[in-house]
């Protein structure tokens, strides 16, 4: 972006937004504002050309690096996450402009959480369409297992 435009990062922690900051200060990066959950609701008129969701998951991509998470991970936790996900799917819908992109991305492996929740929200959203899907796994590249998903809200 070239510090052109404005950049909004949302976050329910203050505390990742406080390294937001932090990082954007270090790097020179000034197009970048910090928000709150209350912030944004406060803004209801406020729409965006673009929307990255990076959703909190069960992080089973980076698992090799983290192997605490197999003893942590259980049925229940994924169920949560995925209504979490879903939750923010349907908030930045409503916030995206007519022809914007919509980004969907976890660090997990799981279906349930990824092609899963991606296919169940464009179910309920016809003003939406997926442009492309694809996913990393750590037993054939070589790298932490993700998800990404680039959608487009119909013009």
């Amino acid at each position: 972006m070239r510090n052109e435009g404005r950049l909004l990062a949302h976050d329910t922690t203050p505390e990742r937004l406080k390294l937001i900051e932090q990082n954007c200060a270090r790097l020179g990066v000034t197009c970048v504002q910090t928000v709150l959950p209350s912030a944004l609701d406060a803004q209801p008129s406020t729409t965006f050309d673009r929307i990255l969701i990076d959703a909190p998951c069960s992080n089973t991509g980076v698992m090799r690096r983290r192997v605490d998470l197999r003893w942590r991970i259980r049925p229940k936790e994924i169920g949560r996450l995925r209504a979490a996900q879903l939750e923010l799917l349907r908030q930045a819908a409503s916030l995206l402009k007519r022809g914007g992109l919509l980004v969907y991305s976890t660090c997990s492996l799981e279906p349930e959480e990824n092609s899963d929740v991606v296919n169940e929200f464009l179910g309920g959203h016809a003003d939406f369409g997926l442009e492309r899907s694809h996913e990393l796994l750590p037993f054939v590249q070589s790298v932490d297992g993700t998800y990404v998903a680039r959608m487009v809200r119909g013009g």
